[in-house]
């Protein structure tokens, strides 16, 4: 499930069957999710992807992707993850015209 939220790009995190990381994977989804409920986040099981091209920099899981950008190949520290996050969220804003303000979805 993918949170709406124009302003942020999408974080996908690539997971794998049988991949013991991937649990952890999970894990930490579930955290960003609570500590950033704004962020949309997707998780992209391979299994179900099997027949469309994998983004370049997926070659591996767990893999994260904010945007089209790998951020991490493994799971990152929590606390990495949600600066980056934040990194992320402000440098759109900073781009917005101040005509713009964020709007509930």
């Amino acid at each position: 499930m993918t949170t709406c939220s124009p302003d942020r790009p999408i974080l996908r995190v690539y997971v794998a069957e049988g991949c013991m990381s991937c649990r952890t994977a999970l894990r930490v989804v579930d955290a960003v999710r609570q500590a950033r409920p704004d962020q949309p986040v997707e998780v992209v099981d391979l299994a179900e992807v099997a027949d469309q091209p994998l983004p370049p920099g997926v070659v591996g899981t767990p893999t994260y992707l904010l945007g089209q950008r790998v951020i991490s190949m493994g799971n990152p520290e929590l606390n990495e993850l949600l600066e980056q996050l934040d990194t992320a969220s402000e440098s759109v804003e900073d781009k917005l015209p101040d005509a713009f303000t964020r709007q509930p979805c």
